[in-house]
C-alpha cells in the first residue's frame, strides 16, 4: 500500500507539471501527463525486471506497488474514449499506437532487450 501511495503521488505531480507546461487536459487535446507517466513506468518496470528478482519483497514493492501506482491504465482508456467521444478517433487511434510504441519500446530497451547504438 505504501509503494501504490508513493506512486500515485508521483503520478500526481507530474500531471501538475504538465498542466504548467502545456494546456490542462480537456478531451479533444493530446494527454501529456498520462503518455509521460506510462512510457517512464514502463522503462523502469524494464530496469526493474532486469535489476530485480521477482517475486520478492523488493519486486512486489516496487513494481506492483510504486509502479503499479504510477502507471494508469485506466486513465488511457478514458483519454481515449474522451478523444472518440470528441470526434478525434485519428487522434486516439495515433494517441493508443503512440502508448504502445513508446511504452513496449521503453520495456525492451531499459530491460536490455534492445540496445540502441551510441
Amino acid at each position: 500500500a505504501v509503494g501504490g501511495a508513493i506512486g500515485a503521488t508521483g503520478r500526481w505531480a507530474i500531471a501538475q507539471l504538465t498542466t504548467e507546461i502545456a494546456s490542462p487536459h480537456q478531451p479533444a487535446t493530446w494527454p501529456w501527463a498520462t503518455l509521460i507517466v506510462n512510457v517512464v513506468g514502463c522503462a523502469l518496470i524494464g530496469l526493474a525486471a532486469r535489476r530485480l528478482h521477482r517475486y520478492t519483497t523488493a519486486w512486489a514493492f516496487t513494481v506492483t506497488g510504486v509502479l503499479g501506482g504510477f502507471t494508469t491504465f485506466s486513465a488511457l482508456a478514458v483519454e481515449l474514449n474522451d478523444l472518440a467521444d470528441a470526434d478525434r478517433l485519428p487522434l486516439a487511434v495515433l494517441y493508443a499506437g503512440v502508448t504502445l510504441v513508446a511504452g513496449v519500446g521503453a520495456t525492451m530497451i531499459a530491460g536490455g532487450t534492445v540496445e540502441v547504438a551510441a
